[in-house]
């Protein structure tokens, strides 16, 4: 829309700001005000050659505003991407479920837990080889219980830490501006947000099957 949505030291093309300008007064839309990052772009580049802009946006008409009002729109986390992801909210309806206890796949994800059922297994059992079997069981099954809550933690609740983290760092460089250090600790937070995202997605891709055997066309809780 103009030169407060750039900042760099590259030159600006006045002709396409001036087209995108006349076309959004020509047919009366509306730029809807975006909570969070102030540019939802940037080249990822250090020093001078570092550029942000404000690409992205929702325009609408007044026609939808009145269906749709009241709206909630905000920037999210960036992750891999260069632009910020960006959230439309009318309603959201969060609900949970209590699960019993079963291996989780994601566990084999993290890298505790490959060395916790080796030294379950390797625990001396005297007795039968059935016996055996069911205690190595039961103890990794306790083992796996505590270890879940101690170490591993809910799925869920890393996500969104690592995502406040990584908010927190972005957030950081929109007002202060971007330097080496905030850059190598915003790419660190993205390997840690991408390998807790991983984990979630196994767990529901686990859960989904689980409900397709389960619940057959009437499961609908999750698309994947």
């Amino acid at each position: 829309m103009g030169a407060h949505e750039h900042s760099g030291n590259f030159t600006l093309a006045r002709q396409p700001i001036e087209d995108f300008v006349n076309w959004s007064d020509n047919n009366e839309m509306i730029h809807l005000p975006t909570r969070g990052a102030k540019f939802a772009w940037n080249n990822g580049r250090s020093g001078r050659w570092h550029t942000k802009r404000r690409l992205d946006r929702t325009v609408v008409n007044k026609n939808l505003l009145d269906i749709c009002s009241p709206i909630s729109f905000s920037t999210l986390t960036k992750i891999r991407s260069d632009h910020y992801p960006f959230l439309l909210d009318l309603k959201t309806d969060n609900t949970k479920f209590s699960s019993s206890f079963k291996f989780q796949k994601m566990w084999s994800l993290h890298n505790g837990c490959k060395q916790l059922i080796v030294d379950c297994w390797n625990n001396h059992i005297i007795g039968c080889h059935m016996f055996v079997l069911h205690s190595n069981l039961k103890l990794l099954k306790m083992k796996l219980k505590q270890w879940n809550k101690d170490v591993f933690g809910n799925i869920h609740s890393n996500v969104e830490q690592d995502e406040n983290k990584l908010a927190d760092i972005q957030n950081q460089i929109n007002i202060h501006g971007h330097n080496d250090n905030l850059m190598n600790k915003e790419k660190i937070a993205q390997i840690s947000l991408d390998q807790a995202l991983n984990q979630q997605e196994t767990f529901w891709k686990e859960k989904a099957r689980v409900n397709w055997h389960v619940n057959g066309d009437r499961n609908t809780n999750f698309f994947p």
